[in-house]
């Protein structure tokens, strides 16, 4: 356990064990890997934790778990809630006995991240309870929170963690708490876990009924604040309430009444209006999206009041990016234009993809080889490159330049299939990752083997979830502890997809890989390089 202070990770997972999770499901990504991390490093067999494939599998495992009376925990960044969204949509309307808390962690600004979109609306969407830490210190107990309303309630709640919370630290939760006793036992009871057309209005209604209930103990959560006085009101949601905070620290306790919030989903209604009765006018302070302040707009409206609410919406907050405290700042003193508000440095921020690869990684001369067979093939500007998160996307920098496309995990096969069959006047590769490929990968390459898709797809197979830290995936032959495990055979699996022309090769023996390269730009049809070489930094 910790002693003094804890990373934020450290703190969540602290408090999953302290509210008794046994079992932890999750796919790699900033900033919710240290948490998995953290639970492997303080626990033995008695809770297990695994990475899964990807965060539909991860969710769909810990889901199951908890109908057995397991409390579980699935940890996966915002774009992997998108994946696992599906199942979400269903597990909201029949919850079971154990506990089960999903992880998401958001990322404004876009520092790790191809967007930085708000899973708030995700969570509204699919109408299941929200807590997000005001801070490190209320970490553990928004976790341990969300467990024990997931018991009582049956039903799925997120707690979000945003990249820029990650980074802080706090002291860890009380020791010697109440031991929660788990009771592991699936009672079978006729249509309580079949979503199905027939139940899915009266289990909407339950879903209604319950989130009401929820509301209704929000009016009195811990994880909300008020304080100060003052005609002027600040609303902070979430990490943003520390940040607020801070600077408010510095600005030396102006005369204002704050309220901050951790509990986001279904808002506590009675709380917010009274503070909006007791305040003529008012700020929002939250990332990403102005999902708080129009929820505020509307709640103010129903309520008769007519107080100006300042954020996003009128511009005094940037409508993208993450927030600072100098963004704070200058809205502040367009809500308290008399105070004098201190100027403060825009923090700066560690971009991983913009770093160069690893002298000794096998992806440069992977790179290189590439762009030499180009050139004797036309030159460059002959061919189509795709490519997907992970270390490839370092490709874009010098010396290499290499990638024209790049969107989502896993899809360069898919963007690259079409490519291909939609024009024939330059020749597409594709680039994509081992972990990426058993991600979501597989799938779009048997569609391209299925219509035999005229590219060539190169798979940089280093056994590891490098870029996030060196994590294991079905084919590294280890899992997340470091046991060994039966790996995937990625050749046998790619031949499975239909892939007839299959090429494995090593990257550092420069001739053969050359000669694999050649073989594959020259042939016709779907074929599949495997650039296999270790990353020297794996796990």
């Amino acid at each position: 356990m910790l002693s003094r202070t804890g990373t934020v990770p450290e703190l969540l997972a602290l408090g999953a064990l302290d509210a008794g999770v046994r079992l932890a499901a999750g796919y790699p990504g900033a900033p919710v890997t240290g948490v998995m991390e953290t639970l492997a490093r303080l626990t033995g067999e008695e809770v297990v934790v695994e990475w899964a494939t990807n965060e539909r599998s991860a969710f769909d495992a810990a889901f199951g778990a908890s109908l057995a009376g397991v409390p579980s925990l699935v940890c996966l960044k915002g774009v992997g809630l998108n994946v696992a969204l599906d199942s979400l949509m269903a597990a909201n309307l029949a919850g079971g006995p154990g506990g089960f808390v999903v992880l998401v962690g958001d990322d404004p600004g876009a520092w790790g991240s191809q967007n930085e979109q708000d899973s708030r609306l995700l969570a509204a969407a699919a109408e299941v309870p929200l807590l997000e830490a005001t801070g490190a210190a209320s970490c553990a107990a928004a976790m341990a929170h969300a467990f024990d309303l997931s018991r009582r309630h049956a039903v799925p709640v997120l707690v979000r963690l945003t990249s820029s919370l990650a980074l802080e630290s706090g002291p860890p939760p009380a020791a010697n708490r109440p031991e929660v006793r788990v009771r592991v036992d699936f009672r079978r009871e006729p249509g309580r876990y079949t979503v199905l057309p027939a139940t899915v209005v009266a289990y909407h209604r339950r879903l209604h009924r319950t989130l009401a209930a929820i509301g209704r103990e929000f009016e009195r959560s811990s994880l909300n604040r008020r304080r100060g006085e003052g005609e002027a009101g600040v609303v902070a949601a979430g990490n943003a309430a520390a940040k607020l905070e801070r600077y408010l620290r510095a600005a030396g306790g102006p005369p204002l009444q704050v309220l901050t919030l951790g509990t986001l989903l279904p808002l506590p209604e009675e709380t917010l209006a009274g503070f909006l009765a007791a305040v003529a006018r008012a700020l929002v302070v939250e990332e990403t999206l102005p999902y708080l302040e129009e929820r505020l707009l509307a709640l103010s409206r129903r309520r008769g009041l007519t107080l100006p609410v300042l954020g996003r919406l009128t511009g005094h907050i940037p409508s993208a990016g993450e927030i600072t405290e100098g963004d704070i700042g200058r809205a502040l003193a367009a809500l308290l234009p008399g105070h004098l508000w201190p100027a403060v440095e825009a923090p700066t921020r560690h971009l991983p993809s913009q770093e160069s690869l690893c002298p000794d990684c096998p992806y440069v001369p992977a790179f290189l080889e590439l762009l030499a067979a180009f050139e004797a093939r036309g030159g460059r500007e002959a061919f189509v490159v795709t490519g997907e998160p992970g270390c490839m996307v370092r490709a874009l920098l010098p010396p290499f330049e290499l990638l024209d496309v790049k969107y989502a995990m896993g899809s360069s096969i898919g963007l690259a299939a079409g490519l291909a069959r939609a024009q024939r006047e330059k020749k597409v590769v594709s680039l994509a990752g081992d972990s990426a490929l058993l991600h979501t990968g597989l799938q779009e390459l048997i569609d391209a083997a299925q219509a035999d898709a005229p590219l060539m797809v190169m798979v940089l197979d280093n056994a590891t979830v490098a870029l996030t830290g060196g994590q294991p995936h079905a084919a590294s032959g280890r899992d997340l502890r470091g046991q060994p495990r039966r790996p995937v055979d990625l050749e046998r699996l790619v031949r499975a997809c239909g892939v007839e022309r299959v090429w494995v090769a090593d990257p550092r023996r420069r001739g053969a890989f050359r000669v694999a390269l050649a073989q594959s730009l020259d042939a016709e049809g779907l074929r599949v390089v495997i650039a296999r070489a270790p990353c020297p930094r794996g796990g």
